[in-house]
């Protein structure tokens, strides 16, 4: 009776064992077959350690009609360049410029679900904001924009602000304004603005650095003879390629 017991048991085990192996060997096929035929991840990651925004296209973007094609914005630590359809690796030739349009860095191919990283060797260090007193009489204006972007108005926008600044910074002469920047500050492209008061800066910064528009703008502005805060209460600067009058947040 005892060895009849024993027998039994062990077929059971061996019973169980069997159902245990097949009942991993079909969850493990199916997982192989979800990530056999699953589409490889459509982009190119990209890592920014240059502390500068940068602007990725193809190298020859800027001498086909129009500046048309695919860009992408990279003012913080972390962007993407959407690879092509579902080829593996395409084989163009892509430039990440800084806002002066000078090439830092080439690469050739855009693969998806690789990496490129792009370095700050042989690059003179990354501007940075020097905070000086704000003279009682004016304020001061801090706008932080988004990330990143990849629309093509704000890559216009960007390709347009050298010209914009060299251009402010003979109007604000006349109009008691100052425009400093861009800085990267914690992955947000910033600039900052000084002048006789908040609707001037506000105004000016619409008219003559946000045209045409990167985006929604958040401005942060000071009481006079203040630095600009960091947090607090914002002014939304909308998007507009008109300068129109900003509404409080």
């Amino acid at each position: 009776m005892g060895g009849t017991r024993a027998v039994a048991g062990k077929a059971l085990r061996v019973v169980l064992i069997v159902i245990g192996v097949g009942v991993a060997g079909y969850v493990g096929l199916m997982l192989l077959l979800f990530y056999g035929l699953r589409e490889p991840y459509p982009y190119l990651d990209v890592s920014n350690e240059t502390g500068r925004p940068l602007l990725i296209e193809r190298a020859d973007t800027l001498s086909a009609p129009g500046g048309a094609g695919w860009s992408s914005l990279v003012w913080g630590a972390k962007g993407y360049w959407q690879a092509s359809g579902s080829q593996q690796c395409d084989r163009d030739q892509l430039v990440a410029r800084d806002l002066q349009g000078t090439v830092v860095a080439r690469r050739e191919g855009a693969c998806s679900s690789d990496n490129w990283t792009i370095t700050a060797d042989g690059l003179p260090p990354a501007p940075r904001y020097q905070r000086e007193p704000v003279p009682p009489d004016q304020v001061e204006a801090r706008l932080v924009l988004g990330s990143y972007g990849t629309e093509k108005p704000v890559a216009t926008w960007w390709r347009e602000l050298p010209q914009n600044l060299s251009r402010a910074a003979a109007a604000g002469l006349q109009a008691g304004v100052t425009v400093h920047g861009p800085f990267v500050e914690n992955d947000k492209l910033t600039l900052y603005v000084r002048g006789p008061s908040a609707a001037t800066v506000l105004e000016f910064a619409r008219a003559q650095v946000l045209h045409p528009s990167p985006g929604v703008v958040h401005a942060y502005v000071s009481a006079p003879g203040q630095p600009a805060p960091q947090t607090g209460t914002s002014v939304l600067l909308d998007p507009t390629t008109q300068p129109t009058t900003a509404r409080t947040r």
